[in-house]
């Protein structure tokens, strides 16, 4: 998304925030990002067991001026009431912070305070021991308990409000309807009554914004689940609560939020049901027409005014998690837009990840069940790299030079990211993806996130999301056996972005794990998530290609192709570059390879035509297929800056010298990557091809080991710049790492290795297309030559 520059004021704005909510976070000093923990009732530690006593906590000053709601009792035990327990306090506290000149508790933060008593005090109607000791930790100088009856069809409330300082009562208040209908506007009149005021001067439908039960009861049952990151069932809810009232501000806006972790590719109704929230929700209190404003503000791309208007709300409560949850989301977000120019090469993002971190922590401390906070703070912490794409027209966007990149370092508990303009491979990014190796800062970020991911599982052991977002960790690290066993404790049903993220997990597990059959079938259940035939060859192709099935992919090659009226030459070369991943390529690839090259004389993959990317056109074919016979290379002049690309420049000048320089610095850049939880890009990869170029299969054979035992696992984090637009074949290189494996075993006299990944190539490509018959009949007989079956 491109958002437009803004002046120095409103980043000094959003930067004054960023210092509110740093202060607010100190309170999680003892917290740090790499380690929190909670026990398995959700509360923080120390744990209890049994009754024993959790460690005192000072508790705040009374504030005469602070009211706090607890949980209605169901005197009449009617069934059909007991939402109103629950919802009693969300209601109560909307209509009294309809008045500035008090504060009211919030509801997130009274149900996190019950968490805190012993549980079987909980299940039971509160005592006023209780509700005044709830009081006490949240510094409320005035308690709000009540009960309900059910009379006929409607119901009576009574509310007794409580001095805490002394447990005296104050007042009493009774308020009945006739109908269930009319609850909700019965809790307006119930709080003047509380406060004994008349009625504010903007009183319209009631704070909720509804005056139907049926919707309300959805809403409630539509949050709750999102919170559980439910998505499709909240999402239901939630509509089903718009059909009761299409004009219920609520619940558009936790719609909004739905919408936005879910898989919104096309969809625009996030932004659509932000700004009908805002339009519809002039009854509600400051607090929460002040939330959908900055809700309204994020979709609509200007994080510096969300930040603005959450960060004030988060400074006037601390403990305000719906406040806290906005000002992560904005400086996240804000964190991965155009960047602010400090000079010709660096910049400034808007947001800070680290506040963003901070403010999410925070959420989770308040309040442990409200588990959108964990979503973005693993994806900045599993993000080795930042790209910001200016020019989202531009095919390959780290190719334009007016594009944004950015290394994600670590430095103790935080993340340094300064993001430079995109100019190639300059010293300047040299030296800080050295640093992030060195550092291993993408690793100590990775196990990080592990931690972190893990506690969601252990705070919400049913959610689907928390599984995946575990197993997508332990990809990135390489840990492939947990993985699976978290992707299989998915169960449906579940939001399609999490269903279909899972299955090409499990897709790619299989492989992994040598369990082709499985694969195969998981690979069928994923094609069925799509219905459009462009889409699944575009989303699926490589994997179809991985099990030796072609045509999906080179459909969606010919469809790119026709959209963006590619000439035939960068066509034809594209349908080479699967066979080149795979390790068999193509006759007439060096042929193609120079058509291609010389047609592209005004690159159209770069603006300007920056003579870099023209270097780095050939690479996924002269990166990977070094072995080809050439009678061309193209005609560089200068050694280029990337590893993989200069074999280009290596190989055709026939210096041996400059040969085994460049093996040796890329196998050591290889190991490094690797054991630094780096982008490895398929490096093991080019220095095997590169030691059989120079002759020498011992060193082949030790580099292909490394790639299938240490790199293949971790090929979540593997980027090999193949793919011509916003794709990556890396899944491809699987199969190549097998069948590299199994040739140089075979050849040097190791047979059982030989036949052990021979054996996983043939069950990989069991159903292969006729063009790779030649290659399966070619391992049969090698299986047979070493004493095989196959």
């Amino acid at each position: 998304m491109n958002v437009p520059r803004r002046p120095p004021s409103r980043r000094l704005e959003l930067v004054a925030i960023d210092r509110v909510v740093r202060v607010a976070a100190m309170l999680l000093a003892a917290t740090s990002i790499a380690a929190n923990a909670q026990c398995p009732d959700g509360t923080p530690p120390p744990c209890r067991s049994g009754m024993v006593a959790v460690a005192r906590r000072a508790n705040p000053p009374l504030n005469e001026r602070a009211w706090i709601v607890v949980p209605f009792g169901n005197v009449s035990r009617a069934p059909d009431l007991d939402w109103l327990r629950d919802a009693s306090v969300n209601l109560l506290s909307l209509d009294l912070s309809r008045w500035t000149d008090i504060s009211v508790v919030d509801d997130k933060r009274v149900t996190d305070l019950i968490r805190e008593l012993p549980a079987p005090r909980t299940a039971q109607p509160l005592s006023l021991n209780d509700g005044l000791a709830l009081a006490r930790r949240a510094g409320a100088g005035r308690l709000v308990m009540g009960d309900f009856f059910k009379l006929g069809k409607g119901a009576r409330l009574v509310a007794n409000v409580f001095n805490v300082r002394d447990g005296s009562r104050i007042r009493s208040i009774t308020q009945q309807t006739s109908e269930q209908d009319s609850l909700l506007t019965a809790f307006g009149p119930l709080a003047r009554g509380v406060l004994a005021v008349p009625p504010p001067s903007d009183a319209k439908l009631g704070a909720t914004g509804t005056t139907s039960v049926d919707a309300y009861q959805e809403y409630l049952s539509g949050v709750n689940l999102l919170n559980r990151f439910e998505l499709t069932d909240a999402k239901q809810h939630l509509l089903k609560a718009l059909a009761f009232d299409s004009s219920f501000a609520l619940a558009h806006y936790k719609l909004s939020m739905a919408i936005h972790w879910g898989d919104t590719r096309g969809d625009t109704s996030e932004r659509a049901h932000a700004r009908a929230a805002w339009r519809l929700g002039g009854s509600l209190p400051p607090r929460e027409r002040a939330l959908i404003s900055g809700r309204v503000a994020s979709t609509s791309g200007d994080y510096v005014r969300a930040c603005a208007t959450l960060g004030a709300l988060a400074a006037k409560d601390s403990s305000d998690v719906e406040a806290l949850y906005g000002v992560g989301e904005c400086q996240y977000h804000a964190g991965l837009s155009e960047p602010e120019r400090v000079d010709s090469l660096y910049g400034r993002f808007l947001g800070s990840w680290n506040t963003a971190i901070s403010a999410f922590r925070r959420v989770l401390q308040v309040d442990p069940t409200y588990h959108p906070a964990f979503g973005h703070i693993l994806d900045a912490l599993s993000a080795g790299t930042v790209v910001v794409c200016v020019d989202p027209s531009v095919p390959v966007c780290g190719n334009d030079p007016r594009s944004w990149q950015a290394t994600v370092l670590r430095d103790g508990d935080s993340l340094l990211i300064r993001p430079t303009q995109a100019r190639g491979l300059t010293p300047e990014r040299l030296a800080t993806l050295q640093r992030q190796d060195t550092s291993r800062s993408s690793l100590l970020n990775l196990r990080a996130a592990r931690r972190i991911a893990k506690e969601w599982v252990e705070a919400g052991p049913t959610e689907s999301r928390a599984h995946l977002s575990l197993a997508n960790v332990d990809l990135l690290l390489g840990n492939v056996a947990p993985a699976d066993s978290e992707l299989r404790a998915i169960r449906n049903p579940v939001d399609r972005f999490t269903r279909v993220r899972a299955l090409q997990f499990r897709v790619q597990v299989a492989i992994q794990l040598g369990r082709a059959s499985e694969g195969r079938a998981t690979l069928d259940s994923l094609r069925r998530e799509t219905a459009d035939p462009v889409a699944r060859d575009r989303d699926l192709g490589a994997y179809y290609a991985a099990f030796g099935q072609f045509q999906p992919l080179r459909s969606a090659i010919d469809g790119m192709a026709a959209m963006g009226k590619w000439p035939d030459e960068r066509r034809i070369y594209w349908q080479h570059v699967p066979r080149v991943l795979l390790g068999i390529p193509r006759e007439g690839l060096a042929a193609d390879e120079r058509r291609y090259w010389e047609s592209a004389s005004a690159d159209t993959l770069c603006t300007g035509g920056q003579p870099m990317c023209r270097t780095t056109l050939l690479l996924q074919t002269q990166g990977f297929a070094p072995r080809v016979p050439r009678s061309w290379w193209p005609h560089n002049q200068q050694l280029p800056p990337g590893f993989r690309f200069r074999l280009g420049y290596v190989i055709p000048r026939g210096d041996t010298v400059a040969l085994h320089f460049f093996q040796r610095s890329m196998d050591s850049v290889s190991h490094a990557r690797v054991a630094s939880g780096g982008d490895e890009q398929g490096l093991s990869i080019v220095v095997t091809e590169v030691h059989l170029v120079a002759g020498d299969s011992a060193r082949a054979l030790r580099s292909a080991r490394f790639a299938v035992d240490s790199v293949m696992p971790a090929l979540s984090r593997m980027g090999t710049s193949a793919g011509p637009s916003d794709g990556d074949w890396s899944i491809l290189l699987l199969p190549r790492m097998m069948l590299l494996r199994a040739d140089l075993a075979a050849a040097l006299g190791f047979p059982d290795e030989a036949r052990t990944w021979y054996s996983r190539m043939l069950d990989l490509w069991a159903e292969a297309d006729p063009e790779l018959q030649p290659t399966v009949a070619r391992i049969r007989a090698a299986v047979t030559a070493l004493g095989g079956s196959r």
